[in-house]
């Protein structure tokens, strides 16, 4: 698979300046690349469905389960009405947020009358072709030179730092786990592993690249139809992933400033055309600022987001996450790029900078501000390393040459490498949450059947964050955020299910939140010990679980 390099286009960096489009060869690369994707993406999520034993079913999640099931209890709650309400908790609350990506999916599962997980594939393919197509023609707007555009593409869809560093350090010393995963597993910079398990973040990264190309066509056409089509494309983004808007305004605002300062006059139509962006995307954003602000359910759960312990690496773990395209872009970034007489090396540089402020930002949810720095820092990246490195290599004879290349490129992917065999061994252990047993399911599916909004379904969280995804019902425990409480709900859940516990402790607990239900399996305990507390009455049970219900 050979990276074509027809002869060299000579191209003004003018805004007026005329733009070829890819030739035949260029577009044979992008094609096997893009095959490639497809292959490395979906092959561990039809080996989980193909070879699952014939006792338990996948899923259709291979990553972030408790998050996926949070987006498909609200996918269950779309398909009947336009506002879900937070059915993590077993707090009742009355219907108010809205997720447009999410309405859509549970709109297409209820026109096509398809599952849940089908429709939840559909969205997957769509957001990867979305993110694909997006970045090629962000990469045709940015960059003239063939081979730089193919460099960057590969290199943006497959790069993931050096987190098997750790990896290899762990089985040297012989701990039980790796040190440092957050430098590992980190998402939002790793198109692949966003592309293969986390369709939302694939589709907001499409959404952000887009915005962008909108509003460079926008100053470089001088055409304020750009800007508008910008501000649609904003809306949705909103609606959907609305903290992204941050790293939008963050990157456009900074390049209006850089502009300003080299031409030493405001930029006054790029100013209009920022205004027209607000406009048409800030409406969906201060929506959701509102509904944390006035809404107790949903405020508490954002104060909730650090109960998942994850923030952004500091600098020295973020050049392991980043790995060597965060190496070359730093070489590769210029003080003369922030006044370039080429706008597109001042949006680049801009889009770079901006992520090492954001994603420090004093905000609960600032590793999510990692999401798009690929771009930018792979762009810088590509042309350090075909202008500079590539011929300093040539001079140093053709093994060097060769040496170095390998080393570059193998050592951006080594990660990712690493993760997709990853996800083979732990899918190939048909282990729970990712499986559940039909057993499992069956219970699931008497409380879709028995349950209504106004039950509360207590059961061991590996099994309760599916509760909300299978019926009306609210979880007691499901989902780290979205349960208010969490862990001494999880504590609870965990005393409540134990056969030890006496029966007032239990009901005192079951009575806090008005459980309806319980649900237990053999693995969480001794089912006849349970079935012993005159407060609970089997009226469900199979050879595995048992649901009972909590007399009042």
């Amino acid at each position: 698979m050979a990276i074509t390099q027809p002869n060299k286009i000579t191209v003004t960096s003018q805004p007026t300046a005329h733009r070829l489009l890819f030739d035949a060869a260029e577009w044979r690369f992008y094609g096997w690349v893009i095959l490639g994707l497809l292959i490395v993406i979906w092959a561990p999520i039809v080996f989980a469905f193909v070879t699952a034993p014939p006792d338990r079913q996948f899923m259709g999640v291979i990553d972030g389960i408790p998050d996926h099931n949070q987006y498909f209890a609200w996918m269950r709650s779309f398909t009947t009405a336009n506002l879900a309400a937070n059915r993590l908790t077993p707090e009742p609350n009355e219907p108010a947020f809205f997720n447009l990506l999410w309405w859509v999916t549970a709109r297409l599962s209820v026109t096509t009358g398809v599952s849940y997980i089908i429709a939840y594939t559909i969205l997957r393919l769509v957001a990867i072709f979305s993110l694909l197509g997006s970045l090629l023609i962000f990469l045709q707007l940015m960059v003239d030179q063939p081979r730089q555009r193919q460099i960057a593409f590969w290199l943006i869809c497959t790069s993931s730092g050096l987190g098997v560093i750790w990896i290899v350090i762990k089985y040297l010393a012989g701990l039980p786990e790796a040190p440092f995963p957050i430098s590992i597993y980190t998402i939002e910079p790793n198109t692949l592993m966003i592309m293969q398990a986390f369709p939302h973040f694939t589709m907001a990264l499409a959404l952000i690249i887009t915005i962008v190309s909108l509003m460079w066509l926008g100053w470089r056409k001088q055409q304020s139809r750009y800007a508008i089509g910008a501000g649609i494309v904003g809306a949705v983004l909103a609606l959907q992933h609305a903290y992204d808007l941050l790293i939008v305004y963050s990157v456009l605002g900074l390049f209006g400033l850089l502009i300003w300062w080299r031409d030493r006059r405001f930029p006054r139509l790029l100013f209009r055309h920022g205004v027209t962006l607000v406009l048409f995307s800030a409406p969906g954003a201060l929506y959701l600022a509102y509904l944390v602000a006035n809404e107790p359910i949903w405020g508490r759960k954002l104060e909730q987001f650090d109960n998942a312990g994850v923030f952004t690496p500091n600098p020295a773990l973020l050049v392991i996450l980043l790995g060597v395209p965060l190496l070359l872009a730093l070489a590769g970034l210029h003080r003369h790029m922030f006044h370039s007489d080429d706008d597109r090396d001042i949006l680049i540089a801009a889009w770079f900078v901006v992520h090492f402020v954001l994603m420090y930002l004093p905000l609960k949810f600032q590793i999510h501000m990692l999401l798009g720095v690929q771009v930018p820092m792979v762009l810088l990246a590509t042309r350090y390393l075909d202008e500079q490195l590539i011929p300093a290599l040539r001079r140093r004879g053709r093994y060097v040459f060769a040496l170095g290349l390998a080393a570059v490129f193998g050592l951006s992917i080594i990660t990712s490498v690493y993760i997709q065999g990853w996800r083979f061994v732990y899918l190939a252990r048909y282990e729970q949450p990712h499986y559940l047993t039909n057993d499992e399911l069956a219970a699931l599916q008497w409380l879709q059947q028995h349950t209504t909004a106004d039950d509360v379904v207590l059961a061991d969280i590996e099994l309760g964050q599916f509760v909300p995804v299978w019926s009306d019902a609210r979880a007691y425990i499901a989902h780290w955020a979205g349960t208010l409480n969490f862990f001494s709900r999880r504590d609870n859940a965990r005393v409540v299910l134990d056969p030890t516990t006496p029966s007032d402790q239990r009901q005192r607990i079951l009575a806090e939140d008005d459980v309806s239900y319980v649900v237990m399996r053999d693995r969480d305990g001794s089912r006849t010990a349970l079935s012993q507390d005159n407060h609970l009455v089997v009226v469900y049970e199979n050879a595995t679980v048992s649901v009972y219900r909590v007399r009042r």
